[in-house]
């Protein structure tokens, strides 16, 4: 730049950044940020035809948030209402939601700040981003951290959707049957339950308050079988090919959610007028409890995880911002929606997430979906009806699918896109991110609690570290990276990086290098853009290999562009050091809320009995 004065060609450029910056000629130097090594790091990642193209719409985008969000975790959310109250589930939801939205959009900056993939120009996943950043050490946890938290996600939607597609099937067919693996004798009370000893049994999995003959077992059932023929063919997708079955999953889902809403207010507590929960549960109470709070909240908010991928296929005029904030905004309103009232309707029968205890001590739901698919639970006035109950009874089924549908092959894949990209083979891709969940669903689906604990435990421990440590961490290593790499100044004070956007703005070029549509004057005034504006990016941004738009400064736009993405709103001015200072907070915040989690979680749930008749149901007094 400090020629940049002299040269009368470039006149227009030195006059705009004087206005701005003061003498150019005291603008002494603009180092890159980024080492040879980094600029290069793009490079190593393998990309082929089984990632998909920037073809995910905003509709797309939305969708495919909301239905990771939600997915199987809604149906036991007014249980933990039941258990705890509402203020402290209230509370923990918005404090946890602010700040995974704020989490995620860090991420995103960080990544749209890697050299190559500048406003995500190309494509990396998750892990990627990780070891960019912090190196293969942070790599390697980074890989245990995000195959923990996805597998975690994925094994406990498979269990979920099979037992609700068996309940389906002995709906229709009066049993669901199954290979029992492991056949061994389930008794109650010293009879021994038919269907535990054979290794072909059928069972009612709606009427197990006699006993579950498959508690314990390893059962390979119908609703398994069904679940993993829909969601198998999936997993061969790209994750932009998914996009119209997002879409069709989450109307299907609106509608479950409405029906359920309506089945509410025809509870007896309704007609009865008890409607209404305390705001904290007496801890006197066996069913009361605070412990099953945020491992179940933040298990519904790991979603980070996801975002990369989508991020690496959305369509360039697609805003991250909008679509996270408004995403994130609109679920936790469905879970207010269809936490609060369905915990008023059923708080007598909804078993509590930690306890697994509730009000009338037995014939306990462990979730909405066992409530509104036993005539035993439901309320009188779709038991009695035909038609209501095929309609809210359906309303499960249709929910169950489209959670198969919308959230496990989309784990599936970004766990396929992270290890293809980091030089896996296909087939141990396909196995790992695909098959796997599947077999190691099998020996947990019908143990005693499995569901509530495995999402505790899984969601406490990786999804904490994945979906809220991480991006807070990569964000203060981005900004602690800018503060490194500033413009300097030798009449004023050192200028941010973010501060060369501004340089762009004055020079006519957009963040991608090429002349704004409205800064028509640029060349008649300027004359010819040649490499020497080209140098001015080049040490603003970095080179022009990792900036080939740069080559073609007279390129004009074609589509619509995004705004460049800011976690925190470039408006309101904060330095690199504040902005430090609050990732810090959240992780600082984020990491006690997991650990006094997990403590309550380990101290409520050492007296659980581990009963195998007793699975998914209650057993009779003897």
């Amino acid at each position: 730049l400090f020629l940049l004065g002299n040269l009368k060609s470039y006149s227009f450029i030195a006059k705009r950044m004087t206005k701005r910056y003061g003498s150019v000629s005291s603008i002494t130097s603009v180092p890159t940020s980024a080492t040879a090594e980094e600029r290069g790091f793009m490079k190593h990642l393998k990309h082929d035809d089984w990632f998909g193209g920037k073809t995910i719409g905003f509709f797309a985008g939305v969708a495919l948030l909301i239905n990771n969000i939600t997915g199987p975790g809604v149906p036991s959310i007014p249980n933990m209402f039941v258990e705890s109250g509402w203020l402290f589930p209230t509370l923990a939801f918005i404090i946890i939601w602010l700040m995974t939205s704020l989490s995620t959009t860090m991420y995103c900056e960080a990544m749209r700040n890697i050299p190559g993939n500048e406003n995500f120009r190309d494509r990396i996943e998750y892990s990627s981003i990780v070891e960019y950043f912090f190196g293969r050490k942070a790599y390697l946890a980074a890989q245990i951290g995000l195959n923990g938290a996805l597998q975690s996600l994925n094994i406990i939607s498979v269990i979920q959707s099979a037992q609700v597609m068996d309940a389906a099937i002995s709906v229709i067919f009066g049993h669901s049957c199954g290979f029992n693996i492991s056949p061994f004798t389930n008794h109650v009370n010293g009879t021994v339950l038919s269907g535990s000893t054979e290794f072909w049994s059928c069972i009612d999995v709606n009427d197990v308050t006699a006993g579950n003959a498959w508690g314990c077992h390893l059962v390979i059932s119908m609703g398994f079988l069904v679940c993993i023929a829909f969601a198998l063919p999936m997993g061969y997708f790209k994750l932009d090919d998914n996009m119209i079955v997002q879409e069709g999953a989450f109307i299907i889902t609106i509608l479950t959610w409405v029906v359920w809403f309506v089945a509410c207010f025809f509870s007896p507590n309704f007609k009865n007028g008890d409607w209404k929960i305390p705001a904290v549960t007496d801890s006197k109470l066996a069913y009361a409890s605070q412990a099953g709070v945020l491992g179940n909240i933040l298990f519904n908010f790991g979603f980070v995880t996801t975002v990369p991928s989508w991020v690496n296929e959305k369509k360039k005029a697609v805003s991250v911002n909008k679509v996270v904030w408004l995403s994130t905004f609109l679920c936790v309103s469905i879970f207010f929606v269809m936490g609060i009232p369905p915990a008023m309707a059923f708080k007598n029968i909804l078993a509590g997430p930690a306890t697994g205890e509730c009000e009338n001590g037995k014939d306990c739901a462990d979730s909405l979906l066992s409530v509104f698919t036993s005539d035993k639970l439901m309320p009188a006035a779709f038991s009695t009806n035909k038609a209501a109950k095929f309609i809210l009874q359906f309303s499960v089924y249709a929910f169950s699918i489209s959670a198969v549908l919308s959230s496990i092959p989309v784990f599936s894949i970004v766990i396929k896109y992270n290890c293809v990209e980091n030089g896996f083979s296909h087939k141990f891709s396909f196995f790992w991110g695909i098959l796997f969940p599947w077999l190691i669903a099998i020996p947990l689906m019908w143990q005693p609690d499995a569901l509530n604990q495995f999402i505790n435990y899984s969601s406490l421990v990786f999804v904490s570290f994945t979906d809220f440590i991480v991006p807070c961490a990569l964000y203060m290593k981005l900004q602690q990276k800018k503060i490194e790499a500033r413009l300097i100044d030798k009449n004023g004070p050192l200028l941010a990086r973010e501060e060369t956007d501004d340089i762009l703005d004055r020079t006519g070029l957009d963040d991608d290098g090429l002349i704004d549509e409205d800064f028509n004057d640029f060349e008649s005034e300027a004359g010819v853009v040649t490499s020497y504006t080209e140098d001015i990016i080049e040490d603003i941004h970095y080179d022009v290999e990792t900036q080939p738009l740069i080559n073609e400064p007279r390129r004009r736009h074609i589509s619509p562009s995004a705004p460049v993405h800011y976690a925190l709103p470039k408006l309101w001015g904060l330095k690199p050091k504040s902005k430090v200072y609050t990732a810090t907070f959240l992780v600082v915040v984020m990491t006690i809320a997991a650990i006094v989690g997990t403590i309550y979680q380990i101290i409520t749930t050492q007296s659980l009995e581990w009963d195998c008749a007793a699975v998914n149901g209650s057993l009779p007094s003897s």
